[in-house]
């Protein structure tokens, strides 16, 4: 997605942040976040448009529980590296605000 098409700014914070796919109960490498979505780095690829839930903390403990839909997935290792997907994610919560809960977390690592 361009940057022109974004809702909200993009905060890279890789190393910054450890988050836990909890659906699939494994770590993942968050890459960028904004108020709308972020991007994973992971081994492996996720299907477009499935549903999955992130547990993200910080170096502090502080935590955030996230709700997320795939919106785009593609390998980004060379052809003779192990492959390393980015993966997009637009974050959805029926309940509460995510970009309440992202803004907080953004504004604790500033």
């Amino acid at each position: 997605m361009s940057d022109e098409r974004r809702r909200s700014a993009r905060v890279e914070i890789v190393g910054r942040i450890h988050g836990h796919a909890v659906s699939l109960d494994v770590q993942v490498e968050v890459k960028e976040i904004s108020l709308g979505g972020m991007a994973l780095i992971t081994p492996f690829p996720f299907p477009i448009g499935a549903h999955h839930e992130f547990l993200l903390t910080l170096g502090d403990g502080s935590t955030v529980y996230l709700r997320g839909n795939v919106v785009h997935c593609r390998n980004v290792a060379p052809p003779t590296d192990p492959e390393t997907f980015v993966t997009g994610f637009q974050f959805v919560d029926e309940e509460t605000s995510p970009q309440d809960e992202v803004g907080n977390l953004i504004e604790k690592m500033q």
